[in-house]
């Protein structure tokens, strides 16, 4: 499982622009060490840093599932407004990060332990 898989472009381009942000802040003649401007910094680290968090988090999720998936335990997923009932016995499988039916695939960490 490559965690990379579930980084969005656009957290990417987020990521880069805070951090571009974060330097300009702390280049600045303006500031001076106020702490407002540390605590604006503050702030774009925390970003930043849930930006990063988020798909490793993701991948953690889907390899847990798939592992219970594997000992056959039951999910409900969610694919945007439907929710499917997900388990071997309905004929289920697992392709990569998702579960698949048929043409049906939901990545396994939309789902949650029935």
């Amino acid at each position: 499982m490559n965690a990379l898989e579930f980084i969005d472009p656009q957290l990417i381009l987020t990521s880069l622009l805070l951090l571009l942000a974060t330097f300009l802040l702390s280049v600045s003649g303006k500031r001076k060490s106020s702490e407002k401007g540390y605590l604006i910094e503050w702030v774009l680290l925390i970003l930043i840093v849930i930006n990063i968090a988020a798909p490793l988090h993701e991948a953690s999720c889907v390899e847990d599932n798939k592992n219970e998936f594997s000992h056959g335990s039951s999910f409900i997923c969610e694919n945007r407004s439907d929710k499917y009932r997900v388990s071997k016995k309905d004929g289920w499988e697992v392709d990569k990060s998702y579960f698949v039916k048929e043409s049906l695939m939901i990545r396994a960490d939309m789902c949650e332990k029935e």
